[in-house]
């Protein structure tokens, strides 16, 4: 990087370390992710979700084609011909020359067929009301996944500070009891034993970093966002009192696919 700096002139060094300063001094809190933030990355950035989207268009684009079965079918064609040329003569001795066009146009609309098409048009709404459940399956599983590895990193965290703090601890104690070693307060297998368990705490905090990182990964996947710091959700929605108010609240959001007598 200096070598860099120094081969700027002073007006565009002093513009870029200005400008790392500005970067360096952003507070941490503008990287903060909520809840919220998480699960809208996950729903934006899920393949799963655009490829069931895909899905259901050209499920809708199927019961079109089905309907178009039961409606009249147009044809038309339109010919041209050059007819005759130098030296050519019909049969009274005239000569042939020009250009014949020809137009033609069929019409053709099922009378009767058993009921096929008709079946094949409610055969393709069906599908299409399968693969919309199927498509808020997978938003479903897409949310949930996210929620799990937000929260995955939070207890990650929390475990890393836990264990980074008995380190703290421990360390002290050892100290402590290399000090009164010097007096002769402890022996040396007290000593050994505060060094054990400092070792204990450390080996503790790799495992409990390498659980964060393996959070971190997860919550990558499921968002494809890197976790920043992340905020503490400071309420819950509120839950139905009764099963009643939640079949009452599913009727009002879902009222084409959810019939409960």
């Amino acid at each position: 990087m200096g070598n860099f700096l120094s081969r700027l002139r002073p007006a565009y060094r002093a513009a870029v370390c200005l400008t790392a300063m500005s970067v360096a001094l952003v507070p941490a809190t503008s990287w903060a992710h909520t809840i919220n933030e998480a699960l809208a990355d996950a729903y934006r950035s899920s393949g799963l979700i655009e490829q069931n989207r895909a899905v259901l268009r050209a499920a809708d684009e199927d019961v079109a084609q089905a309907v178009s079965a039961l409606r009249p079918v147009l044809d038309y064609s339109l010919s041209a011909s050059y007819v005759g040329g130098p030296g050519a003569v019909n049969s009274v001795g005239n000569s042939i020359e020009g250009t014949s066009y020809t137009l033609s146009l069929t019409s053709s609309m099922t009378l009767f067929d058993f009921g096929n098409n008709f079946l094949a048009v409610e055969v393709q709404k069906e599908l299409v009301l399968a693969a919309r459940q199927n498509l808020i399956s997978v938003e479903q599983n897409a949310l949930q996944l996210a929620a799990n590895a937000f929260f995955d990193v939070l207890e990650a965290e929390a475990f890393v500070d836990l264990r980074e703090n008995n380190v703290r601890l421990l360390t002290e104690e050892l100290r402590a009891a290399e000090d009164r070693f010097e007096v002769g307060e402890v022996t040396r297998t007290d000593v050994a034993q505060a060094e054990s368990r400092l070792a204990g705490a450390r080996s503790n905090l790799a495992s409990a970093n390498g659980d964060l990182i393996i959070a971190q990964a997860a919550y990558l996947e499921a968002t494809g966002d890197v976790a920043h710091q992340f905020t503490q959700p400071t309420s819950f929605p509120s839950i139905p009192g009764s099963v009643d108010a939640a079949l009452a609240i599913a009727r009002r959001t879902h009222p084409d696919i959810l019939s409960v007598q």
